[in-house]
C-alpha cells in the first residue's frame, strides 16, 4: 500500500463524521431505540428482546459496512447488486420455506432465515438510480420502458411467492423516482392508472385468503361477531389497540391487546396498535413524527445534491422509509386492506431490519461525498 493510499484509508473514519447526515442518522437511531423498547414491553415482565436487539446489532454492522463504501462503488456495481437480488427471488421460489401461506425465505439453518425480497428493494432503489441518473430526463414513453421493465420483474417474482405487501412497495419506489426524474404527466398517468385498471383482475387470480381480507375491508364496519373470530380477527382486534389506547395509553406493557396476545403479529406487521394502545395518541404521535423525520430529513437532504446518483439514492431512501409507514400504519388503521409489511427498524423481521439499516447506510455514503472537509486537497495530490 503507497503512502498516498494508507493515508486516504486513515483518514476515512474522520471525513465520514464530518460529513455524515447526522439528523437522519440520529432519527434511525433513535425509532430503532424505541422500537427496542416497544418490543421489551411486547416480550413481558422479566423477559428481554434479546433476539430483535441481536438483529439490531447485524443492522448496525449493515448500517457501517454501507457507509464505508464510497459513492463511486455503489453506483459501479447497482446492476450487479440489482442482479443479485433478482437471482434471490428466483432462488426463493425453488427451494424457499413457506410461511403464512408465502413461500418468501430462505432457511439457512440454525434457526435464521433470510427473506431475499427485503434486499431486493435496495437492488431496485440503485438500480433506477443509475438508470435515470445516466440518462436525460424521460420525453417518451420508450424511455420508462426499460426502469418499467426493472421495477415490474422483482414485483412479479415477489407476487408469485405470494407476498402482495412487499410487491406493493415497488410501484411506488418506481413512480416517484419517475417523477424526481422530470417525466411529463402524461407519459407518468399511464404507469399510475394500468394497476388500478388491472386490480380487479388481479383479485380474481387472487388467493381465497386475499379476497377475504378485501371484503373485510371494503365492510370492516359491518362485521358480525363471527367475522370478528375468524377473518376479520386481526383488523378487528387493531383497531381496538388504537381505540382503547386514548391520549396517553394504558403504559408500557399493559396494553389488553399485548398483554393478553390478542393481537396477532404484534411484534412484527401489527406494532404500531401497541405503540397507540400503550402510549396513547401522545405517544404514538410522537412515534410517527420521529418515523416520518428519517424519510422527510432524507428528502430535503436529496435537494441538496448536485450529482445526480446521489440525488436519487438519497430521495428513494427517503421514498422507502415513508411509504412502509404509510402502508404499515394504514392498514393497521383499516385505511387500506390487510397485507403484511413490516415497520423498518421497528418490527421483528431481520432481513427488512437490516436491508432498511443498510439503506440508510447507503444514504450515508452518498451523502459523504457532498462536500469537502478541510484535508481532502492533501489526499489527492
Amino acid at each position: 500500500m503507497s503512502r498516498t493510499a494508507l493515508l486516504r484509508w486513515l483518514a476515512r473514519p474522520g471525513r465520514y463524521l464530518a460529513r455524515a447526515d447526522w439528523p437522519v442518522l440520529l432519527a434511525a437511531a433513535a425509532a430503532a431505540a424505541f422500537g427496542l423498547v416497544v418490543q421489551a414491553g411486547i416480550a413481558g415482565p422479566g423477559r428481554l428482546p434479546t433476539s430483535h436487539a441481536m438483529r439490531l446489532a447485524v443492522a448496525a454492522a449493515a448500517l457501517a459496512a454501507a457507509a464505508a463504501l464510497p459513492a463511486r462503488i455503489w453506483r459501479r456495481h447497482a446492476y450487479l447488486l440489482y442482479g443479485l437480488g433478482v437471482a434471490g427471488l428466483v432462488l426463493v421460489l425453488l427451494i424457499g420455506r413457506a410461511t403464512n401461506a408465502a413461500r418468501s425465505w430462505i432457511d439457512l439453518g440454525g434457526g435464521f432465515k433470510l427473506q431475499p425480497s427485503e434486499f431486493m428493494k435496495v437492488g431496485l432503489l440503485l438500480a433506477l438510480a443509475k438508470w435515470f441518473a445516466d440518462r436525460k430526463r424521460p420525453e417518451r414513453f420508450e424511455d420508462l420502458v426499460v426502469p418499467a421493465a426493472l421495477a415490474a420483474l422483482p414485483a412479479a417474482l415477489v407476487l408469485l411467492q405470494p407476498d402482495l405487501g412487499t410487491t406493493l412497495t415497488f410501484a411506488p419506489l418506481f413512480l416517484f423516482l419517475c417523477w424526481l426524474a422530470g417525466t411529463p404527466w402524461r407519459l407518468l398517468r399511464w404507469f399510475v392508472l394500468t394497476p388500478v385498471l388491472l386490480a380487479p383482475l388481479a383479485l380474481a387470480a387472487g388467493q381465497n385468503y386475499q379476497r377475504e381480507r378485501i371484503e373485510v375491508w371494503l365492510h370492516q364496519n359491518e362485521l358480525s361477531e363471527e367475522q370478528k373470530k375468524a377473518e376479520g380477527y386481526q383488523l378487528w382486534h387493531a383497531k381496538m389497540a388504537v381505540g382503547t389506547g386514548g391520549l396517553t395509553g394504558f403504559g408500557w406493557g399493559r396494553g389488553p391487546e399485548n398483554r393478553y396476545d390478542l393481537l396477532p403479529e404484534r411484534h412484527n406487521d401489527f406494532i404500531f396498535p401497541v405503540v397507540a394502545e400503550e402510549f396513547g395518541l401522545v405517544g404514538a404521535s410522537a412515534f410517527l413524527a420521529l418515523y416520518a423525520a428519517i424519510g422527510l430529513l432524507a428528502l430535503r437532504g436529496a435537494v441538496r445534491h448536485r450529482d445526480p446518483f446521489a440525488r436519487f439514492v438519497v430521495a428513494g431512501v427517503g421514498a422507502h422509509f415513508l411509504d412502509h409507514l404509510i402502508l404499515n400504519v394504514g392498514v393497521t388503521l383499516g385505511l387500506f386492506p390487510t397485507t403484511g409489511l413490516p415497520l423498518p427498524l421497528v418490527s421483528f423481521g431481520g432481513s427488512a431490519m437490516v436491508a432498511s439499516a443498510a439503506a440508510v447506510g447507503l444514504l450515508l455514503a452518498v451523502g459523504a461525498e457532498r462536500r469537502p472537509v478541510f484535508g481532502d486537497r492533501a489526499f489527492e495530490d
